[in-house]
């Protein structure tokens, strides 16, 4: 659903409360006194082993003689001030759960700052003779669960990632699926759908910025190199209004900070061989470039078949990732990183000729298809006294891929979308019970889709847009067992072609053009709002109840057929004839935490969605404006999980059951009125039922053993019922005759009867997958061979049906999925 300017006028005018404790907020924001202290102050960051900031701690400073303690706790990048200090010694110490201490003195100055750097290191914590680790990432979530009201947030540590069994190597993308709520179809494809929604409304993020096609090989494995990786957080639900550009869910990928001195990792897999090295900057580069101390990592990986079988033969396929970052802290507590990242990959058949096979050689379709991701971005975080942080990010994101034919040099398909965007935060904690954050973005997107063959364009398709959001959202703890997050985020659009289609979602494709409406107002704005409520249980504060509610837009598409098990995507933006997806959500759920050993949540969830889209397939090649079936659609269910956090045995165990739905118009079936009747079906990522068993256990201190164990309940598909044959009729003598073609064997015309849409199941899926990892220590380092075993017993999953006709009875025949893979490996450190 969407609005034009004034409706959304009409619309805030309707919710007077909380257009009015925004403004009475972002007054009091304005209008707090800044109290003037005497003295200096010290400010800094905690850190945490890996360089990482540490949320959340505590820290404090005594004076070396007398009273006066002070305390602060650090903010969401780590960084802390304590103003007031009298001149002289001051004893520092941070801490935090899970983590050792962290000390050191400084010289109190009589005016201005001090800058300190606390880094805390990892220490077990005693429990009656039982030796508890807790890990940094289950950390940041139990951080999550004591200051953030609504959203539903889980972690994946690097280390994590390299113990779950990917395809040859580590992979986050295939990591993510075994979080709570994540369905994947395919295993030849590593997107995922989240909740019912579909896999192009997940935003997926590398440090920030967005990376459009995350995939290599058609999604078969992820762009990211695990060497790099320090986390990855999935916000599957309740998500506040900073977020915005997607609907369903939000993945951040983090690359390690890079530093600590110099160090390399390398390793070897059945797919490529990858190399990272990071190290501090030298302190004459910091400073010349304006900062204290850096930074910097570079990262390349690239498989090597076509390399290693160049002797033998021209293998078809290779790709490349190059990815590089620079951190630099600057003076007064802010920290400036750059990330920037290239991938490609070419599948070129255009000299492959197989050793021995002349006669399919020459039935090779001559193909050269590049794809690929570029991705460049620089974020500035600040603090602005004592009590202000900002963050501003400046990034350009790119995905093209181009389809020739060398021996048709007149054929050739592509497709390319890019970002820029400017975004900017401001987060100012009030008092220790009310924080403000704010901010805004602006971001030109822009698409083009071609193609062409012999002359002649069969599509072409270019647009761009502006986009801009600003938002405003509260965190308000009226007392310590209440958190209360309401906030409001307004979407604004403007392209060329007209940015809201006409009063919203249309009910059919009109058949000629002179029955399409008048051209949408240029300009489209949609308020979202969004409130997200918890309560603490218990004397610990370890329990919790919470409620989240609120709206999201999207303004992009991807028009790929997610039942094809291929992720490159082709993405529209919104114009007079798509609407942008507007999704209503709210979840509740329960969580509660046991000690630092256990954590159990349930949540259930519903979702709906207008403004989908998928292909037409009885479009008008003579009207532009019925390429896309525009509809609506639903989804709910709920996500257990169940983690053990600390042990030699680690995991943990996710149940999810969902059911989703989209309605389309049936250009197929007109009703009397000749306006397209409507059909409802279960999408392709409709899995009811999905359970995962996530192990990871120490077999001795340097050898460990992960296991992944899914079963899946089957997803839907459309099945053929019958062949026909197609009849011509026959004017000279009446009836019907088979079609006359110009030789004088004429060729049987068969036609296929489809069963209603996605109304049958293919059988259940499970699988068993396995790693193990043996480290050994050298001086110069350590290396750790590892084994991974795809499905390990062999399940024959179903991957498409074929049915024969041609026999009576038909017969059916199927492909599966992965077969039994075992893959080694060897990975470096130095």
């Amino acid at each position: 659903m969407s609005w034009p300017l004034h409706s959304a006028r009409a619309w805030l005018a309707r919710v007077p409360l909380l257009a009015c404790l925004l403004a009475c907020l972002l007054a009091a924001l304005t209008a707090a006194p800044v109290w003037a202290q005497p003295g200096g102050a010290v400010s800094g960051r905690v850190l945490g082993p890996a360089g990482e900031p540490v949320q959340g701690a505590g820290v404090e400073a005594r004076p070396a003689s007398g009273n006066g303690r002070r305390t602060t706790t650090t903010g969401a990048d780590g960084t802390f001030r304590i103003p007031g200090l009298r001149a002289g010694p001051w004893s520092l110490r941070a801490s935090r759960v899970g983590f050792g201490d962290a000390r050191q003195t400084v010289s109190g100055p009589a005016t201005g700052d001090a800058r300190v750097e606390l880094r805390l290191v990892e220490a077990p914590i005693l429990l009656e003779t039982v030796e508890v680790r807790s890990p940094r990432e289950t950390q940041r979530e139990r951080t999550r669960f004591e200051t953030e009201a609504g959203v539903t947030a889980r972690v994946i540590s690097g280390d994590e990632i390299k113990m779950l069994p990917g395809l040859g190597e580590a992979d986050v993308l295939r990591a993510v699926e075994v979080l709570p709520g994540v369905v994947s179809t395919s295993d030849f494809s590593s997107a995922f759908n989240v909740r019912g929604g579909s896999s192009d409304q997940n935003l997926i993020l590398l440090d920030g910025f967005p990376v459009f096609n995350p995939f290599h090989l058609g999604g078969l494995f992820s762009v990211f190199n695990s060497d790099v990786i320090a986390r990855a957080e999935l916000l599957s639900g309740g998500f506040g209004a900073q977020y915005g550009g997607r609907v369903s869910s939000v993945l951040t990928v983090e690359s390690k900070t890079g530093e600590g001195g110099l160090h390399a990792e390398t390793g070897i897999s059945v797919l490529a061989t990858r190399i990272a090295v990071h190290s501090d900057l030298p302190r004459a580069v910091s400073r010349s470039l304006g900062g204290q101390k850096g930074s910097w990592l570079f990262s390349a990986r690239r498989s090597y078949f076509d390399a290693l079988l160049r002797p033998v033969t021209d293998f078809p396929y290779h790709l490349t990732d190059v990815q590089a970052g620079a951190s630099i802290e600057t003076r007064g507590g802010g920290r400036v990183q750059f990330t920037g990242y290239r991938g490609r990959d070419v599948l070129d058949l255009s000299n492959f000729d197989p050793p021995g096979e002349e006669d399919t050689a020459e039935s090779i379709l001559k193909i050269r298809w590049n794809w690929g991701n570029d991705v460049a971005g620089l974020k500035w975080t600040q603090p602005l006294g004592s009590r202000w942080v900002s963050e501003t990010r400046l990034g350009v994101s790119r995905y093209g891929e181009i389809l020739g034919f060398p021996d048709f040099a007149d054929t050739r398909f592509g497709s390319n979308v890019q970002e820029a965007a400017l975004r900017s935060d401001l987060t100012r904690q009030i008092s220790p019970r009310l924080t403000v954050q704010a901010g805004g973005e602006l971001n030109r997107v822009s698409y083009s889709n071609l193609g062409e063959s012999g002359g002649t364009t069969f599509f072409e398709a270019s647009q761009a847009g502006l986009f801009a959001a600003g938002y405003g959202q509260v965190r308000w703890q009226p007392s310590p067992l209440w958190i209360v997050e309401p906030g409001l985020r307004v979407d604004v659009a403007r392209t060329n072609a007209g940015a809201c289609a006409s009063g919203g979602r249309p009910d059919y494709f009109p058949q000629d053009p002179s029955s399409v409406p008048a051209r949408a107002n240029r300009t489209c704005v949609i308020p979202a709002p969004r409130v997200a409520v918890k309560r603490f249980l218990g004397a610990e504060r370890d329990a919790a109840v919470k409620i989240a509610a609120g709206r999201y837009v999207q303004f992009l598409h991807s028009i790929r057929d997610e039942a094809l098990p291929v992720s490159n995507d082709t993405w529209v933006l919104a114009d007079e004839y798509v609407p942008p997806v507007v999704s209503d959500q709210v979840q509740a759920g329960v969580e509660k935490y046991w000690g630092e050993r256990w954590y159990a949540s349930l949540e259930g969830y519903y979702r709906r969605y207008d403004g989908v889209t998928d292909l037409n397939p009885g479009d008008d090649p003579n009207f532009i404006g019925d390429d896309l079936l525009v509809g609506d659609g639903d989804s709910y269910g709920a996500d257990l999980l169940v983690r053990r956090n600390a042990g030699r045995l680690t995991g943990w165990t996710t149940l999810s059951w969902l059911k989703a739905a989209r309605t389309f118009p049936d250009p197929t079936a007109a009703g009397l009125d000749g306006v397209p009747q409507t059909v409802t079906y279960a999408p392709i990522f409709d899995r009811r039922l999905d359970v995962d068993v996530v192990l990871q256990y120490e077999l001795s201190r340097r050898t460990q053993l992960g296991l992944r164990w899914n079963y899946g309940s089957g997803t839907p598909f459309t099945r053929p019922v019958a062949q026909v044959v197609g009849f011509e009729t026959n004017v000279a003598a009446g009836g019907y005759r088979l079609p006359r073609p110009e030789t004088d064997e004429p060729e049987v015309p068969y036609y296929v009867v489809l069963a209603d849409r996605n109304r049958e199941r293919y059988p259940a899926y499970h699988r068993l997958d396995l790693t193990l990892r043996r480290e050994y220590t050298r001086r110069w380092g350590s290396f750790t061979p590892y084994l991974q075993v795809l499905n390990g017993y062999n399940q024959r999953n179903v991957l498409f049906y074929f049915y024969n006709y041609d026999k009576a009875p038909a017969t059916r025949s199927g492909i599966s999925m992965f077969p039994l893979l075992p893959s080694i490996g060897v990975e470096a450190s130095f």
